[in-house]
């Protein structure tokens, strides 16, 4: 799969899914491995190493796998897509949080993605105790976090999907999440832009951009896009 992925152009695959489905009327219990975590946890370690291999990308063989969604997405309350998770710490580290420690920690995963849902009444792209605090402090979590789609504008509203309107607008919206941690907007830009407007203004350290931009230019110069950012067609596979 990696090697058909790169002969095409891709660079980055957003599997495998982490999640941990306890509630079957949740409409994405198909996308996981299941309701175990310890199962989910060996089969996301395999599906990592089959992605990334030693993560070296030397070969032109590999992608970044992105883990999938941190966190504690598979049980939303009533079984609703995007609805909070409301668990206790303990449940939260035993269960939803341990395939993603032992995804890191034993498969060297380069990248990992938000969740829509909100944790203790906050949203994943804006929890900065989930983004910071336990995956880079914690875990040593060095890669890239990205959004899941259009989610950092649901931080303040979308008209057409469920919104957290805790941002007032776009802006405050990119605010929270760049200070969480969230290393690039996925899948148009809308809120990130007006981060140069957040620098400028005071409201945001450049440091934190310096940060947030580093992580992408380290996998883009691993992955050799500034070298040789072509495929050859005459490899891909039909």
């Amino acid at each position: 799969i990696a090697e058909e992925a790169r002969m095409r152009g891709a660079h980055q695959a957003l599997t495998p899914v982490l999640d941990v489905a306890r509630d079957a009327r949740w409409g994405r219990v198909e996308e996981t491995f299941g309701e175990d975590p310890y199962l989910i946890s060996q089969m996301g370690v395999a599906a990592i190493k089959g992605l990334q291999g030693d993560a070296t990308f030397k070969d032109k063989k590999k992608v970044i796998a992105t883990l999938k969604h941190f966190a504690a997405h598979g049980q939303p309350e009533s079984g609703t897509n995007c609805g909070p998770g409301n668990f206790s710490e303990r449940v939260l580290r035993d269960t939803f949080l341990y395939p993603f420690k032992a995804a890191i920690e034993k498969g060297n995963v380069q990248s990992v993605m938000a969740s829509y849902n909100e944790i203790d009444g906050v949203p994943s792209h804006a929890n900065k105790w989930l983004l910071r605090d336990i995956l880079r402090k914690e875990w040593g979590f060095q890669g890239v976090v990205v959004s899941d789609y259009y989610a950092i504008t649901e931080l303040n509203e979308k008209e057409d999907t469920i919104s957290n309107y805790l941002a007032k607008d776009k802006e405050e919206a990119a605010l929270l999440a760049a200070k969480a941690g969230v290393n690039i907007e996925l899948p148009d830009i809308d809120c990130y832009p007006n981060l140069v407007q957040l620098v400028n203004s005071g409201r945001l350290d450049e440091s934190v951009i310096n940060d947030l931009v580093s992580a992408l230019l380290t996998y883009k110069f691993q992955l050799g896009l500034f070298e040789d950012p072509y495929v050859n067609p005459d490899t891909i596979q039909v």
